[in-house]
């Protein structure tokens, strides 16, 4: 028998349905007679951060067998509690009150916010963003250094200056400058790469090393001997790299989250202002402290 259109649609749909309740009823826990479902994972999964669930999805992630072990054992320590009588206390009844406004809370505030932030208007408003202000999205001017330091301190500082000049003079003679950091350079992590501190943005160096750095202009101009805190160093610039916008595919991500968070904060902001106006709220301080102080 062959079905119309207006008979495979309605029996389309009741398929999709019955295998989404049943991926819902799917047991993927157990430990005697309790159990956690899917969609008791799935509940715990709404409103978790995008990175977790993105990391959950992964080929070969464990993080969805975890949160379902945490669900398992809150729901075992549960039954004890029931079993114990936990659940005939004023105090607890009071507490659980309050656990239930809290989620009541966030189920609504969560639902408001699915309804007025699309990540249309997110990636939208981010592009407009990225345009109007691209000093936020440039990546500074960085220069790229090497280095040779010579610790000085107390009474060795004349015979580290006196080191110090001896091996400028042999890096003005031609004498190579990674053969010298390497035999030289009281920096054990650069002086292996023969001084070579990579590139650096200013505010990353020392300002007496930074200033002399960010004034040299030739790739193999060498400074003098310079002194900071660290002690005297001789400086060889490398190369500079000119601040360079970075592609909007770079940043959108991140961009994004703010974007999305901010959006969100203004949705929980129009609900909450009306409703906590002081002018409609009477709290009674007294009665505030005798309960604090209990």
């Amino acid at each position: 028998m062959k079905l119309s259109n207006i008979h495979i649609v309605p029996f389309v749909l009741a398929v999709l349905v019955s295998s989404q309740l049943h991926a819902g009823n799917d047991i993927v826990a157990t430990q005697g007679n309790v159990s956690v479902s899917a969609a008791d994972l799935q509940a715990d999964m709404v409103g978790r951060s995008p990175d977790l669930l993105k990391r959950m999805r992964e080929p070969g992630s464990s993080s969805g067998e975890r949160m379902a072990a945490d669900i398992m054992l809150r729901r075992l320590v549960a039954n004890k509690a029931r079993e114990e009588g936990l659940l005939a206390r004023k105090d607890i009844l009071d507490r659980l009150k309050l656990a239930e406004e809290r989620a009541l809370y966030e189920i609504y505030m969560e639902q408001a916010e699915s309804k007025a932030v699309s990540e249309s208007q997110v990636e939208a408003i981010a592009r407009d963003e990225y345009k109007a202000f691209p000093e936020k999205f440039t990546k500074p001017e960085e220069v790229r250094v090497r280095h040779i330091l010579f610790r000085a301190c107390g009474s060795d500082r004349t015979a580290s200056r006196a080191l110090a000049e001896s091996v400028l003079e042999k890096l003005r003679n031609g004498e190579s400058f990674e053969d010298l950091a390497q035999k030289y350079s009281d920096d054990p992590g650069s002086g292996k790469r023969g001084g070579d501190l990579g590139l650096k943005p200013k505010g990353t160096m020392v300002p007496e090393f930074e200033a002399v750095a960010f004034a040299m202009k030739k790739p193999g101009e060498l400074s003098g001997i310079v002194e900071t805190n660290f002690g005297l160093h001789i400086i060889r610039f490398e190369e500079r790299q000119a601040p360079v916008l970075r592609p909007f595919d770079e940043v959108k991500d991140a961009l994004m989250e703010s974007v999305r968070n901010r959006m969100r904060g203004e949705v929980r902001k129009k609900i909450a202002d009306p409703l906590r106006d002081p002018a409609t709220i009477k709290i009674d301080a007294d009665a505030v402290r005798r309960a604090v102080s209990k």
